[in-house]
C-alpha cells in the first residue's frame, strides 16, 4: 500500500475513529439545534483560545465478523500551531508525530519520515487532524455539516463529500461538551456495521508542552 493511501486510511480508523454502544444509541435524544451556522461559529471561536491539548484516550474498534470489540489506549498531544503526537501505549505502541513541515510514523522501533509541504495527501491528513482536535468543524468544506444537541453535548454529524473519502469513511460524528465547547469523543462509521469509537479523558487545556515531546525519541 503506497504511505499516501496508508496514512489516509490510518487517520480515518485510529484518529477519528468512543463506551460500549452502537451508533444508534449514541444518537438517541439527540434533536436539531434551531440556529446550526451560529453553533458551528460558536464552536470554531471556541478551538481559537486554545493552545495546547494533553489528553487520553480509550479506542474501541467495532467489526461485524468479530465478536469482541478491539479496545486500544493510548495519550494524545497537541501545540499551536502545527504540533500534534498521537500515541497508542496499549495493546502496541505505535505513533504518529506532526512538527512543522514533518509527519513521522513511529511503528516500535521503525521510524517513517514525511514532508508534509511536497505530498498533498500528508497536507490533507495534517489539515484535518490539526483542524479537528481544535474544533474546527465550521469550516470543514470537505464534509457536508449537521448538528444536532442534547442536554450535555453538541453533536456535529460530518459526511465526506469526496467520493474518494467516502471510500473509507460513510460519516463521522464529533460530540462537544456543552459546558466547555471541547471535543468529548468522536464516532467513525467505516460501514453499515464497522464503526470506531474514541473517548478523551483526563484532559490539560493551555498547559506547556516542551519541544520534546513531538521528537520520535521522546
Amino acid at each position: 500500500m503506497k504511505p499516501e493511501k496508508y496514512i489516509r486510511t490510518l487517520l480515518f480508523s485510529l484518529v477519528f475513529s468512543l463506551g460500549l454502544f452502537s451508533l444508534a444509541e449514541a444518537q438517541e435524544g439527540f434533536r436539531k439545534v434551531a440556529e446550526p451556522e451560529q453553533v458551528l461559529q460558536k464552536l470554531n471561536n471556541s478551538g481559537k483560545s486554545i493552545s495546547s491539548i494533553q489528553s487520553s484516550f480509550i479506542q474501541e474498534k467495532h467489526l461485524q465478523f468479530l465478536d469482541e470489540t478491539i479496545i486500544s489506549r493510548g495519550s494524545f498531544w497537541f501545540r499551536k500551531e502545527n504540533s500534534l503526537r498521537w500515541a497508542y501505549m496499549e495493546p502496541f505502541e505505535y505513533a504518529i508525530i506532526i512538527h512543522g513541515s514533518s509527519f513521522q510514523i513511529l511503528d516500535g522501533e521503525r521510524l517513517s519520515t514525511y514532508d508534509i509541504e511536497s505530498n498533498a495527501a500528508f497536507r490533507e491528513v495534517n489539515n484535518l487532524i490539526v483542524g479537528m482536535v481544535q474544533g474546527k468543524v465550521a469550516q470543514e468544506e470537505r464534509f457536508a455539516l449537521e448538528a444536532l444537541e442534547n442536554d450535555q453535548h453538541f453533536l456535529v454529524r460530518m459526511e465526506p463529500r469526496d467520493e474518494g473519502m467516502r471510500g473509507v469513511i460513510s460519516n463521522m460524528e464529533v460530540y462537544f461538551l456543552k459546558n466547555d465547547l471541547q471535543v468529548d469523543q468522536v464516532i467513525i462509521r467505516e460501514g453499515e456495521n464497522d464503526f470506531t469509537l474514541i473517548r478523551f479523558i483526563e484532559r490539560k487545556i493551555n498547559e506547556s508542552i516542551p519541544d520534546s515531546v513531538f521528537t520520535a525519541t521522546y
